[in-house]
């Protein structure tokens, strides 16, 4: 199984934190590792924990986020951050966007608005696995390009929703091939097996090769069971 992407919550108010760490944790492919409510605990969970991702609230009682960001920068840490604040000022959003973060959350937010900066996080970070990228690839990572651009050219967003529709129809004990995909969609099968391998990639679905006798094994695909997936709304 696909290890999550670690994510540290740097936010001082308990409340939002706790509804910024419920939905990570309901996100597919991703999982809380630490909630920081200060600079110094921040730092602390940076070094231990190794996120791959960071929500950093900016304004926080003992330092400024922004001069965190920085202090990450210098040491080069390899970890991916969404500036999460109540700043508007066009100094702040400019030193950001120079820090390279991924997406920049304005309080208040709706919760869509979060999962589309995870959505962003996890294309960025799937483009950048490989060896070479084209112009299409460097387009999507330097976020230059929105979110539908990073869906390969040869499938459709239409059908990818259909697909991930069709696997939480599911019962928690139930996977379908590429077969039962194609037939279930009216697709063939090598299509419907891109559209489960994509899912693959994007951490939304596990994969089981099942050996079922002389032959290949058969490949069956279910949605990923994350910790904290089927709780409460935020």
């Amino acid at each position: 199984m696909t290890e999550p992407w670690r994510t540290l919550i740097v936010e001082d108010d308990p409340v939002v934190a706790d509804v910024q760490r419920r939905l990570v944790d309901r996100s597919a492919g991703f999982a809380t590792v630490g909630i920081a409510p200060t600079t110094a605990d921040a730092r602390r969970l940076l070094a231990l924990k190794r996120p791959q991702l960071v929500l950093l609230d900016l304004g926080l009682p003992d330092g400024d986020g922004l001069e965190l960001l920085r202090a990450m920068r210098r040491a080069d840490r390899p970890v991916e951050v969404v500036a999460i604040t109540a700043a508007r000022d066009r100094a702040t959003v400019r030193d950001c966007m120079h820090l390279g973060v991924v997406d920049y959350l304005v309080k208040p937010f709706a919760p869509e608005r979060l999962q589309e900066a995870l959505v962003r996080f996890r294309d960025r970070m799937v483009t950048l696995r490989a060896t070479e990228l084209d112009q299409d690839g460097i387009d999507a990572v330097a976020g230059t390009r929105g979110i539908p651009d990073l869906l390969p050219r040869d499938l459709s967003g239409d059908t990818l929703d259909e697909v991930r529709g069709l696997l939480r129809g599911l019962a928690p004990e139930e996977a379908l091939t590429a077969g039962d995909v194609a037939a279930a969609l009216g697709l063939h099968r090598v299509t419907a097996r891109r559209y489960l391998e994509y899912l693959v990639t994007l951490q939304e679905v596990d994969a089981e090769a099942l050996a079922v006798g002389p032959g290949r094994p058969r490949k069956t695909y279910r949605l990923r069971d994350l910790p904290g997936a089927g709780g409460a709304p935020a």
